[in-house]
């Protein structure tokens, strides 16, 4: 563990880095590429995730956020990750997720973590590395976030976000309060609903996507398929372009591209549920999936 004026610097880094860089990251054509969901402060997993991109000489890694709170390894997740990102060039990506909030990790554990390890003056740098993480990436294949699909007009439901909108945010304030840029936070998908519905769990402006609104974004941006985290799953669930999911995939299983056309891959790899830390390789023309 650093001191603390090293892991403020290293945060202040991070953050310097990232303004240089858009809130939407095109990931070029470079495989294979590292998937992993919300670890939310259990460093094990972490560690058992940058032995996979060892192990298959990983071009490319994406965080879907949540790294912290609920764990009591926030912090050291947090500079194992900023570690990571600042020495691989162009490698890495951190996504923002909803718990990548000051007001989240006080209720959920990380502010209290934070301040113990590293006092109060801490959470002002942490604030800034949060409003600074960008929002989403893809390659030519996936979509890439936290949550997912935002009602960008909930009369209009067939006007879909389209990619260059996250793009263009600018950098210098936190976008939380944009209802897109929260909903692509805070959206869950259901393939049971065509469009949208409000999402009575989370609440708060937050709704459930359906699978004409996923596919339609898919269709309006030339993507294939979305990969997020944020819902507590055992690992892994594909919902399907026509309403049923797949959640029983077993380590290692391969699936071609052709198989989750028009699906929404939800990959969660946090202990803090007892299920299974799930992350995902895309090759190619496939993707594997892995425990951790």
């Amino acid at each position: 563990m650093h001191s603390k004026s090293n892991f403020l610097s290293l945060v202040d880094d991070a953050v310097e880095k990232l303004q240089k860089g858009p809130f939407h990251v095109n990931l070029g054509n470079s495989y294979p590429v590292a998937v992993i969901g919300d670890i939310h402060g259990f460093y094990d997993v972490f560690e058992a995730f940058q032995n996979l991109i060892d192990e298959y000489s990983v071009k490319k890694v994406v965080f879907l956020g949540d790294y912290v709170d609920r764990g009591y390894e926030g912090v050291e997740v947090l500079e194992s990750i900023l570690n990571f990102y600042l020495s691989e060039g162009d490698k890495v990506v951190m996504l923002r997720g909803n718990h990548e909030d000051l007001r989240m990790n006080r209720v959920y554990g990380f502010y209290g973590e934070l301040v113990s390890k590293l006092g109060s003056k801490a959470a002002p740098h942490i604030g800034i590395l949060y409003s600074n993480l960008p929002l989403s990436a893809s390659n030519k294949n996936a979509f890439f976030v936290h949550g997912g699909v935002p009602c960008v007009d909930c009369i209009n439901v067939e006007k879909a976000l389209k990619i260059s909108y996250v793009a263009g945010l600018k950098r210098g304030r936190d976008h939380i309060a944009d209802k897109v840029v929260f909903q692509m936070l805070w959206n869950d998908p259901d393939g049971s609903i065509e469009w949208f519905e409000v999402n009575s769990v989370r609440g708060g402006g937050s709704y459930y996507y359906g699978r004409r609104a996923w596919t339609n974004f898919l269709n309006e941006n030339g993507l294939d398929f979305i990969i997020r985290g944020h819902e507590v799953v055992d690992g892994i669930l594909i919902w399907r372009d026509d309403g049923r999911y797949v959640s029983k995939v077993k380590n290692r299983e391969v699936m071609y591209y052709d198989y989750v056309y028009h699906n929404v891959i939800t990959l969660f790899s946090s202990r803090y549920h007892l299920g299974r830390a799930g992350s995902l390789i895309l090759f190619k023309d496939e993707m594997e999936f892995f425990e951790l």
